[in-house]
């Protein structure tokens, strides 16, 4: 897919972020946009800033995490403009918290959005691809994939699992024409890490979101890799040096990851060794 002109691309996630500028560099690749998010007034101010440049974009506010809605958003997408050419799975949230402090709550949301709504979006869309015998989807994992950091086990294992799916679609479709592309973004800058920012006590994880958000890539950046990946269609897409070191690293050279993450857990885990008292479902979550 060098040349993107023309196609449909449909994104989750679309409001904020990396997604937000995933469908400012499709638009100007001539790409047409259908935008997905639950958040409207995000929905609507980007669907007119694509649409102020000459554009074309339809807004569909959709909860990714229900079923039902998203079979809407299928039915809807068919019905308005045929078939989509690229399907991109952006929506996402993070956790920071304690394996024994995450609540099943917790555990269901982030399930729920960083793998069951890439599941649905794909199972709802891919019959399409299937008997155009063409198409492409990215799914959003995590370079935590590689380096799960004590604290984010929750959101690493949710996107893990989103990662490994991702890995037998790629070799599942290929065979029908249909690219499947895996990204692996690490330290970006983005509202993502809002909350965390807000909760980090002690100089460990102070130090972490100064990292950060001094030393992190920019979802423009991010942005750039994801369309540029997809147009050579690539199978991965990898954010940077970092996310290639420990991609490599733990494979060639494992017991210095096992030091690494000692020693994370002991500067950014929660202090006493009993479990803390169950907090409310949204305790340190963030938009993607």
């Amino acid at each position: 897919m060098k040349d993107l002109s023309g196609k449909w691309v449909l994104i989750t996630g679309a409001a904020s972020g990396i997604g937000k500028e995933e469908a400012l560099l499709f638009a100007r690749e001539g790409c047409k946009l259908v935008l997905v998010d639950i958040n409207e007034g995000g929905l609507e101010d980007l669907s007119r800033e694509i649409k102020e440049a000459g554009g074309e974009a339809l807004s569909k506010v959709t909860d990714v995490t229900s079923k039902e809605q998203i079979d809407k958003l299928a039915r809807e997408v068919e019905e308005e403009i045929g078939a989509i050419d690229i399907l991109v799975n952006n929506a996402g949230i993070g956790l920071s918290a304690e394996l024994r402090n995450t609540t099943e709550e917790e555990w269901d949301r982030l399930m729920n959005i960083n793998f069951y709504s890439a599941v649905r979006m794909i199972n709802a869309f891919l019959p399409q691809m299937i008997r155009r015998r063409s198409g492409q989807i990215l799914n959003m994992s995590t370079g935590q994939v590689f380096f799960p950091v004590p604290t984010w086990g929750a959101y690493a294992a949710s996107k893990a699992a989103l990662a490994t799916y991702s890995d037998c679609l790629t070799w599942e479709l290929r065979r029908f024409g249909i690219k499947v592309t895996t990204a692996f973004p690490g330290l970006i800058n983005t509202p993502f890490y809002n909350d965390t920012e807000a909760r980090a006590a002690s100089f460990p994880q102070k130090l972490v979101m100064w990292w950060i958000r001094t030393l992190g890539s920019s979802p423009e950046k991010m942005a750039a890799k994801i369309v540029a990946g997809i147009k050579k269609g690539k199978r991965r897409v990898i954010q940077s040096w970092v996310n290639w070191l420990t991609y490599l690293g733990r494979k060639i050279f494992p017991p210095a990851f096992d030091i690494a993450g000692d020693a994370f857990a002991l500067a950014l885990g929660e202090k006493g060794g009993g479990t803390a008292s169950r907090p409310s479902p949204n305790r340190g979550c963030v938009l993607n």
